[in-house]
């Protein structure tokens, strides 16, 4: 059971790294439909506008609720289901690399959740938020071998950002997840949900007690 769990971290840590590559090309990205087609389909997206309501939080701690963790760049929080472990992530990019800040929680061995954040090197990627978010969700989904299930774009704090829900087949194992992806300039935040078929409103409510603080990049 041990090693399920383990892949599961570790699709989640790969799809991260991925996402952010791609994010880096600034290419044009082809847009996948929200309901059976695949991350790298040719159908078109129609984006949804959407909320999310945040407010700054305090530091990280146990709570009632689960482990409020504060990001160490001082510009958002999270409510993990327990206290995350740091995971640092190599982001290969066309002119280099960077690493991001990495926190991995496994919920024995039917979950994993995470959040990373980093910054692009000046030049590196588009100016356009939407094809930078694109890029991020469909090569998360591509590089895990996933299904798009759901997509919309969403804003916090006047930060754009995209949701996403997505299927996962390997071999014998289903699984399923959930994230949320922002950028701020520069600046690239991930927050993935993904495990075993059935959990979805547990993912969910993970990536809905993300809070952007009145540290965010954008306002510095």
């Amino acid at each position: 059971m041990r090693s399920r769990s383990v892949a599961l971290g570790t699709a989640v840590l790969v799809a991260l790294a991925v996402s952010g590559a791609a994010c880096s090309t600034g290419d044009d990205v082809v847009a996948v439909s929200a309901d059976t087609e695949s991350a790298n389909s040719d159908a078109t997206e129609t984006a949804v506008p959407g909320s999310i309501k945040t407010e700054p939080a305090a530091t990280n701690g146990a709570s009632t609720d689960g482990f409020v963790f504060s990001a160490p760049t001082e510009d958002y929080v999270i409510t993990f289901p327990g206290e995350p472990s740091p995971t640092p992530l190599v982001v290969p990019l066309p002119t280099g690399q960077v690493t991001a800040k990495g926190f991995i929680y496994e919920d024995g061995a039917n979950a994993a959740y995470i959040t990373s954040v980093f910054d692009y090197p000046e030049g590196s990627i588009g100016s356009d938020p939407e094809v930078v978010l694109l890029a991020a969700r469909n090569g998360a989904i591509a590089n895990i071998g996933g299904t798009l299930v759901d997509s919309q774009f969403v804003e916090s704090d006047g930060v754009p950002g995209v949701a996403f829900a997505f299927d996962v087949v390997d071999g014998a194992n289903s699984g399923d997840g959930n994230a949320l992806v922002f950028v701020d300039g520069l600046r690239l935040y991930q927050s993935f949900a993904l495990g075993f078929s059935g959990q979805t409103e547990q993912f969910q409510a993970f990536l809905d007690t993300f809070m952007f603080t009145d540290d965010q990049a954008g306002d510095s």
